[in-house]
């Protein structure tokens, strides 16, 4: 299966845990705008308008409860996922992503959004006008984010992940590094 239709096979088939959870994030966040909204309108002294914010905070609550109640239902009947599974995802940037997250840990995102963040600050020239320096600093945030995490830190982390493998194939196991069963 060449690449492009690999793409567009992840695309089609998301995994159900990471759309739960994107469900309940959205509905979360949501609430949290809502709050910065009616505490905005507080401060400019609109207190009387927030009370119809207020009935959309708790729908938002509400909803997001229930998604992450799904969300924790949907990881209890999935079962964890192994090392094997990283190399079956079909989706390039999510296999990426496993392998750097089981070799560096899952907080390792924020040192290529810091690098990219000071990059674009130093690279970019604050003078130009200001929505060509918005897109600028998007640009060159999102580009630099994306060539560190999946490019620079998956090369390194691929590198352990596959010596991890060959380690354990010489212990005895599959290809996985897991252990044979035998009969």
């Amino acid at each position: 299966m060449n690449k492009l239709k690999q793409l567009k096979e992840a695309l089609k088939n998301p995994a159900p845990e990471r759309l739960a959870q994107i469900e309940y994030k959205s509905h979360l966040y949501q609430a949290l705008g809502i709050t910065f909204v009616c505490g905005a309108l507080i401060y400019k002294g609109f207190w009387w308008i927030i009370f119809a914010f207020i009935f959309g905070l708790g729908i938002s609550y509400s909803q997001g409860m229930t998604a992450y109640m799904k969300y924790k239902t949907i990881l209890s009947i999935i079962k964890p996922g192994s090392i094997q599974d990283y190399e079956k995802d079909i989706s390039p940037s999510r296999r990426r992503s496993k392998i750097v997250k089981h070799v560096f840990g899952n907080k390792i995102w924020f040192l290529p959004a810091i690098v990219s963040v000071v990059a674009a600050m130093l690279i970019i020239n604050p003078t130009q006008p200001r929505w060509s320096l918005i897109v600028s600093y998007l640009f060159m945030i999102i580009v630099g984010y994306t060539f560190l995490y999946f490019g620079i830190l998956y090369w390194i982390a691929n590198y352990f992940y596959r010596k991890e493998i060959k380690v354990g194939k010489k212990k005895g196991g599959n290809e996985y590094g897991k252990k044979e069963k035998s009969n």
